[in-house]
């Protein structure tokens, strides 16, 4: 199909969303079977992972990476990092994405491009319209807890969706005509944003936390040949824990607990942002049931973006035969 957007210039918003975010993929697959191909793209913290992608016509090269994900290749990405502001230190998956998109700059990219991060200390929004690639995104994505901040010059910085969870201000300033804009966060079920578990503890002992430390050094590779059972075990201490049975949710570990609150703030936050200045259509995929660290589950994020462009296509429709 041809595309459609000759004459009108088109913003897309990507949302905060962690795991979710890869419904990014599938929204933009969506408009491009419509034949249409946002002209700049602005992205918050997994958005903008998937937005630089996107603006350097990598979109299918990561879409292939993230659908061969299993629940252990995440755990491989996940460099566990106790003392360095975050759970994890999050250098692997950016090296690999450095070696898939190469060492760029901003302004190198095939379309424009920006992303958002949060300054920790004096709580400014922060806009990257150029400079190294990496650090822009990888402060975007610096979700605070999980991910240790950036060190961008003289500033600390931590996930864009602090200030910002989805960038429409940020796509307007971009120069265009009409924002498309795709919240992540739209429909939720009601319960904890983990994948649930069964552990009796939630608290890693001394013992477990130096010896991760010492399997991080052997490499991921050494460390599954060491047993399953001790990896998962450990990884459930960071997320739910047990469900009791005289009550309908579960107890929350350390990371659920700082997921859903990061998460409350980021809806409260995004509801006044999107009243002050409203996209010309918003997006919003079904990813309720898709748990904020369930990288893994790919698939049926992409198929999630896919069918809510299918059920707002004639408001896309409308909207560019306004505009044009």
């Amino acid at each position: 199909m041809a595309e459609k957007n000759n004459s009108v210039r088109i913003g897309l918003a990507l949302g905060s969303g962690a795991a979710k975010g890869w419904a990014h993929i599938g929204v933009l697959n969506g408009l491009a079977k419509m034949g249409i191909y946002p002209d700049k793209v602005a992205g918050c913290s997994v958005g903008g992972l998937v937005g630089a992608a996107y603006a350097n016509d990598q979109l299918e090269e990561l879409e292939k990476w993230v659908l061969s994900f299993s629940s252990w290749d995440v755990l491989g990405l996940m460099d566990l990092s106790w003392r360095k502001g975050g759970i994890i230190g999050g250098e692997k998956v950016f090296d690999v994405l450095q070696q898939k998109m190469g060492d760029m700059q901003i302004d190198e990219l095939k379309k424009p491009f920006a992303t958002v991060a949060t300054d920790l200390y004096s709580g400014q929004e922060v806009w990257f319209t150029e400079g190294d690639l990496r650090h822009a995104v990888r402060a975007s994505c610096s979700m605070p807890g999980i991910l240790p901040p950036v060190k961008v010059g003289n500033r600390w910085l931590v996930d864009g969706a602090v200030v910002n969870p989805v960038p429409v201000s940020l796509s307007r300033a971009m120069d265009v005509d009409i924002v498309i804009a795709v919240d992540l966060h739209g429909i939720r079920r009601g319960r904890m944003q983990m994948p649930p578990v069964n552990m009796k503890s939630n608290k890693p002992t001394t013992q477990e936390v130096v010896e991760a430390e010492k399997q991080q050094e052997l490499g991921f590779t050494d460390l599954l040949a060491r047993g399953k059972d001790y990896i998962t075990g450990l990884t459930e201490k960071f997320s739910l824990g047990s469900k009791p049975s005289d009550e309908s949710k579960p107890n929350p570990g350390m990371l659920a607990v700082m997921s859903q609150s990061m998460d409350i703030l980021e809806q409260r936050h995004k509801r006044s942002r999107l009243m002050g200045d409203p996209p010309d259509i918003c997006i919003v995929p079904d990813l309720g049931d898709i748990g904020t660290m369930e990288f893994h589950r790919a698939e049926e994020a992409i198929a999630a973006g896919e069918a809510a462009v299918e059920q707002v296509a004639h408001l896309i429709e409308a909207v560019l035969a306004t505009s044009a």
